[in-house]
């Protein structure tokens, strides 16, 4: 599947001018899972701040913006392979690496609760090579 590399370019642009992750300059790394359903769409995520992890939203000024640029990208996956994803994972760190992970069919993969928050902050912290 060809994927056009500025909707990863603008997503994480957009990311990173989450509030959350601007009122933490000094951020290492961060994950945003995205929950996609027919009108509706949340997200939580995480702020990695060297050994310290802190909770985070990914919203903005234009808090609708983020959320566009996702059902974009969300269509354009289904035109290139004609599955739409229910969750969509974002991982960045400071230096300016992105990864991007889909789930299709499960739409509660990344999900946190109280049974496995602890160790979702982990599996969700980003590791580039």
């Amino acid at each position: 599947m060809k994927i056009d590399p500025k909707y990863i370019q603008e997503l994480g642009a957009l990311v990173i001018r989450s509030e959350d992750v601007v009122e933490e300059p000094e951020w290492n790394a961060l994950a945003f899972v995205f929950d996609i359903t027919e009108g509706h769409m949340a997200n939580s995520g995480f702020i990695y701040v060297d050994d310290e992890i802190i909770p985070a939203a990914g919203t903005e000024e234009d808090p609708m913006a983020l959320n566009r640029k996702i059902r974009e990208f969300q269509n354009a996956i289904f035109e290139a392979c004609g599955h739409k994803f229910v969750q969509l994972l974002i991982q960045m760190n400071s230096a300016g690496k992105i990864h991007i992970d889909f789930e299709f069919d499960n739409p509660k993969r990344w999900n946190m609760g109280p049974a496995n928050y602890r160790a979702m902050r982990e599996q969700l912290r980003p590791v580039f090579k």
